[in-house]
């Protein structure tokens, strides 16, 4: 799969999840750099949302307004992405954020998911909605990297599915 960053093309390495699939069980880092398993995450119906690189404009606004949610909402939104757990750590004191931020810097999951873009060694921005048993509901893959996700389509699947 192709998708881009302004002019660029770049590619997704591997087969790509769809809905009705099932999300991996991988092994990610939390920011205490504890190995632990995505699946213990999935706590009922769950927004995951995926950023390239905390440490840039989108994927900032992207966590911040997913962060926000999470406040307001009664289902688990948790964010992952390449970023060092040092990185996470950072980002989240900063913007005064508390919420769980999980590191893939070994690629598991990317590897697993088809999320991964060879031209820059980061994770795509994606969005899942995973039911209780980590079925994917909902997908979206940002076709260009520097583009926000429809905040709006996930949320309303969520809530819809969520009463």
């Amino acid at each position: 799969m192709e998708i881009k960053r302004g002019d660029q093309v770049i590619h997704l390495v591997g087969q790509q999840l769809a809905v009705g699939d099932q999300l991996p069980d991988v092994n990610l880092i939390d920011k205490d750099k504890t190995s632990v398993a995505l699946a213990d995450h999935i706590n009922g119906l769950t927004v995951i949302s995926i950023v390239p690189d905390i440490n840039t404009r989108t994927c900032n606004i992207q966590t911040n307004r997913f962060a926000a949610l999470a406040k307001e909402k009664e289902y688990p939104i948790l964010t992952i992405s390449t970023n060092s757990p040092e990185d996470i750590v950072n980002w989240c004191h900063a913007n005064d954020v508390d919420m769980v931020y999980l590191s893939d810097e070994n690629h598991d999951l990317a590897d697993a998911s088809g999320l991964l873009m060879a031209e820059n060694d980061k994770l795509a921005r994606t969005v899942f909605l995973v039911d209780a048993t980590g079925k994917i509901e909902y997908m979206e893959i940002v076709p260009d990297m520097r583009e926000e996700p429809n905040y709006d389509a996930v949320i309303s699947l969520a809530d819809s599915l969520s009463k």
